[in-house]
């Protein structure tokens, strides 16, 4: 069997949608720590409390606003596309690249890590919003649940990167692991 080049994909957005490439992380590359300085500390805390909010929003139209914001507060991130020669999977090297290809995903390597993660979360969000925007026929009941699982996974990344510590101590109710939606 002949292995054939994969096809560029041709994506059709409207004006107001990027076409942001997601930058990942190498799994096998995830820092297990994550020592933040105090600028990138304040950058990601500002981020994640700005998608909270627009994770709030009750139209999609406001939650792209809102998470536009955090992308632009957050700044850009410095990356170093990685070339995956082994995938440390039963996957074949081609077959990700194939699969980066089609979902417009490409892996890197960063100093940044926090802030790449943090990125990568916005853009996904960004993503999820654009497509419940253009397909208002979505079932509500999945797409809070889809809004429920990024506030989860915000508040893995507050822990991860000690973001909540002071909001828990003040008043344990308005502590990120309470954030639900209505």
């Amino acid at each position: 069997m002949t292995q054939t080049a994969p096809r560029e994909l041709s994506m059709e957005t409207s004006r107001d949608e990027s076409l942001a490439v997601l930058e990942l992380l190498i799994p096998w590359d995830l820092p297990l720590e994550q020592p933040l300085s105090p600028t990138d500390r304040s950058r990601i805390d500002r981020a994640l409390q700005q998608l909270l909010q627009a994770l709030a929003q009750p139209s999609p139209q406001a939650a792209l606003v809102s998470i536009s914001q955090a992308l632009t507060a957050l700044g850009e991130v410095d990356t170093q596309t990685a070339s995956i020669q082994s995938t440390q999977t039963a996957l074949k090297a081609w077959e990700v690249e194939d699969y980066d290809r089609y979902f417009q995903i490409c892996h890197v390597h960063t100093e940044q890590s926090a802030l790449c993660l943090v990125k990568g979360l916005l853009l996904t969000c960004q993503k999820f919003f654009e497509i419940d925007r253009q397909t208002p026929w979505l079932d509500a009941h999945q797409v809070k649940q889809q809004q429920q699982g990024f506030i989860s996974y915000i508040q893995l990344l507050q822990r991860t990167f000690d973001l909540d510590t002071d909001r828990s101590e003040a008043d344990p109710t308005t502590a990120p692991h309470k954030t639900e939606l209505p």
